[in-house]
């Protein structure tokens, strides 16, 4: 009986599947690899990504190279369906780190990880109308592309693998080790409009060291200029355009390191470096002439604002084999990110003619230093794995110069006060085990535990039941069943960030303000996840291989920023009077979420006999995310209408990435086909859709020698941009946002609205 399966489903696949060439053999379809290792999701070692409990994704670096990308958040939109990163504009903080999300969760439910290490988020909080308010997230482009060897993406639950953050999936980048080419490219490139401007350069170097040791650098450098697809403002007469909507202005500095030396017997140090810099500029809303802005500017202004965003890591370890068969891994991991803000071409209305035009409106910084210190024994065919890791977390807001804040503050945001400052610390310790059993070389099943303490809000614990069967060498089927947990961020905890208007103040306060009590603000809890995937892999020949996973994810207690909220009861009213509030919003466990969908794709390559060879790739992704129940009224369907959309519409639910890679000889073209489903924005309590868009991406690579590249593309070849808003007009009381506004495009486009780029690249190797 398994030999008839195995041949009806061979010969089935070979009939329905197009080779390009009419007398190409079976043979050599058969004899072709598509052997490719990954580390994440499971402790017991790497180990051949279709054979994994779970599924997993990797991105190499050659696919890398033929994108044409140069950065790495647009790397995964272009290879992943399901990962969203829209490019928003005047939206404060937002424009300066990018929010990313997967399968449509919360950007703060995928953990990433560096060499299998955790890294640490943006002190950045996300709190305007944007996809991923009231998050933080990691910010994935102070990683220098050509550093990275593969990048390896986990959709599944692994809390009780790698903790916190772990609930959507898990993002490892592996950077480049032994073995790589010294090289060095420039990358030139222009808008269809003819802004956004971009110049890049990096260069990567490799040392080789004694018995397999190596010291890797890498180098970008980068400047891109803004790009301006903002409407007419209505307010002016004439109507102009004054507001920039689009890119920032931007300069980028980074540097990787990775380097392993070899010591004594079986003993390795090594260690990794990022230091990132990033300088850039974005509009706030233009501030028409009025009675206040007269002593200064006659026309109105356009308030800039500024980041200086300093993001570092450094990792540095110990690895050997302590008996034979029993592997250890001692290390530690510091991070660090620190958002210093400034606000140009502005003033504070309170000030008058004496108001300075620039201000320092204050830093955000976050610490965390993660300490491990793992085991890996295998025992014929149990494989044992575990560890221990002690965290430490510092989170600090600084205030800006008292001008940008005293009355009602700089315009375009006011500084951080007094009463904005912390710095707050809280630490855990985590103990965790994960064991693998191989039945047979065809059946696994693996079991995670792992117990945590938080100084802040207690203990978790979560468990991972995994397994994989394969019933034919090329049939697996795959399922796994989990429980997992978010730590409240120490952000979410300890933001806040207010302004004065009229004499009386609004914003976000913290949770333990007496406003906020006052409104049943309680401590944050984590937010509790079980998750379920069911999934196989079918891989006929050594050139083809179909997977099909479908997931399962519920999440207790999600954590949500509320919506201004104003005094109902007398004791509102008297705490908000008492403390001259008008407007108060804090975070809270609001709501529980269910997430379902399924990925489906399908990798095909095949050689020709002109030594051609064609690469293709399809991937769909569905995904839904839905509100199944409010637990507390700060945040309601009614009160919150805007929020709660955004969660279940405003990301797409369906997505497909189409990409073929064709090499002839020294020439390599790249075409990929991404579709992207509708979504939609609320505007005054009314939802208004926008459609699904197909963007095509180009990519044409030629050596012009054995060490040199010439490379052209085109992202957006066809100069897509998303549909205006569909009925929304803007007036005099929204002027900001309608097919005629200030803001013609919805900020949840998923690829931006800035159309058509086009670019040059030529790179050295040696």
């Amino acid at each position: 009986m398994k030999i008839i399966i195995k041949n009806f489903l061979v010969l089935g696949l070979l009939n329905v599947v197009v080779y390009g060439s009419d007398d190409a053999g079976i043979e050599d379809i058969l004899n072709m690899q598509s052997e490719l290792k990954v580390d994440v999701g499971s402790r017991s070692g790497a180990k051949n990504h279709l054979d994994s409990r779970s599924p997993v994704d990797v991105i190499t670096f050659d696919q890398i190279e033929n994108s044409g990308l140069t950065k790495l958040t647009d790397v995964l939109a272009y290879f992943v369906a399901g990962f969203n990163a829209p490019q928003t504009s005047v939206a404060d903080g937002s424009d300066h780190v990018r929010v990313f999300t997967l399968r449509g969760m919360s950007p703060d439910q995928v953990l990433v990880l560096i060499n299998g290490k955790r890294v640490h988020t943006s002190a950045l909080m996300h709190v305007n109308g944007t996809i991923g308010r009231g998050s933080s997230s990691v910010d994935l482009d102070t990683i220098v592309l050509s550093s990275i060897q593969r990048v390896e993406i986990l959709r599944d639950g692994a809390a009780a693998q790698y903790g916190s953050d772990a609930i959507a999936g898990v993002i490892n980048i592996i950077l480049k080790g032994v073995g790589h080419k010294n090289s060095v490219s420039v990358h030139g490139g222009i808008r269809k409009e003819g802004d956004g401007k971009k110049i890049q350069s990096d260069a990567f170097v490799s040392v080789p060291l004694k018995y397999d040791g190596f010291l890797n650098f890498s180098l970008e450098v980068d400047q891109s200029e803004q790009t301006q697809r903002a409407g007419k403002d209505i307010r002016l007469s004439p109507p102009s355009v004054k507001t920039h909507v689009g890119l920032p202005d931007s300069k980028n500095l980074g540097f990787v390191l990775n380097t392993e030396v070899p010591l004594v017997n079986t003993t390795v140090l090594y260690a990794n470096s990022i230091i990132n810099y990033r300088d850039s500029k974005a509009s706030t809303f233009y501030r028409v002439d009025s009675n206040q802005s007269q002593a200064k500017y006659k026309d109105g202004f356009l308030p800039m604002m500024g980041t200086k965003n300093l993001d570092t890591s450094l990792s540095l370890g110990v690895k050997g084999e302590m008996f034979k068969g029993i592997h250890w891994d001692l290390s530690d991991t510091f991070g660090l990110n620190k958002i210093d803000y400034s606000l140009d071409d502005t003033m504070n209305y309170d000030l008058g003619s004496a108001s300075p035009s620039s201000f320092d409106t204050g830093s955000l910084a976050f610490i965390q230093n993660t300490l491990n210190f793992d085991v890996l024994a295998s025992l014929n065919d149990l494989d044992l794995s575990g560890g221990l890791e002690f965290k430490h977390e510092n989170y600090e807001i600084k205030k800006g110069e008292k001008d940008s804040y005293l009355g009602s503050g700089s315009q375009g945001f006011s500084g951080y006060r007094d009463e904005n400052e912390v710095d707050n610390i809280r630490h855990s310790l985590a103990l965790y085990f994960d064991t693998t059993y191989h039945f047979s070389k065809d059946f696994s099943v693996e079991g995670a535990l792992r117990l945590e303490n938080y100084t802040d809000f207690g203990s978790t614990s979560d468990i991972k039941l995994s397994s994989a069967y394969k019933p034919l060498d090329e049939l697996l089927f795959r399922a796994s069943a989990s429980t997992g947990f978010r730590a409240p961020s120490l952000a979410q905890s300890s933001y806040s960030h207010t302004s004065t208007f009229g004499g009386k103040t609004e914003g976000t306060f913290r949770i333990d303000d007496e406003v906020s009590k006052a409104f049943n603000a309680n401590d944050l809890m984590p937010e509790e996840s079980i998750h379920f995937t069911l999934g196989s892999v079918y891989e006929p020949t050594k050139n083809i291989y179909f997977m099909f996973d479908a997931f399962y994810i519920k999440v207790k207690d999600r954590i949500m920023l509320s919506g201004d909220l104003v005094g109902v009861t007398n004791e509102q009213k008297n705490i908000m009077l008492a403390n001259k509030v008008s407007k108060v919003r804090f975070f809270t466990n609001a709501v529980d979420t269910k997430s379902e969908g399924l990925d489906f794709k399908v990798k095909f390559e095949h050689k020709f006999k002109s030594s051609s060879k064609i690469d293709v790739n399809f991937w769909y992704n569905y995904n839904s995310n839905k509100v199944i129940s409010f637990n507390t009224d700060t945040i309601t369907r009614e009160n919150s209408y805007d929020q709660i959309d955004r969660l279940e519409n405003g990301q797409p639910k369906h997505s497909i990435r189409f990409l073929t890679n064709y090499t002839l000889y020294d020439f390599v073209g790249t075409l990929n086909l991404s579709r992207y489903g509708e979504y939609q924005q609320v505007i005054d309590n009314k939802a208004y859709k926008f459609e699904a868009s197909y963007i095509t991406d180009i990519n044409l690579a030629y050596s012009v020698s054995k060490n040199a590249k010439l490379s052209l593309g085109a992202n957006n070849l066809f100069d897509v941009y998303p549909n205006k808003w569909d009925g929304l007009v803007a007036n005099s009381s929204n002027p900001f946002y309608g097919n005629n506004g200030i803001k013609p495009y919805s900020r949840y486009s998923p690829y931006g609205y800035s159309g058509s780029y086009y670019y040059v690249k030529a790179s050295l190797q040696w």
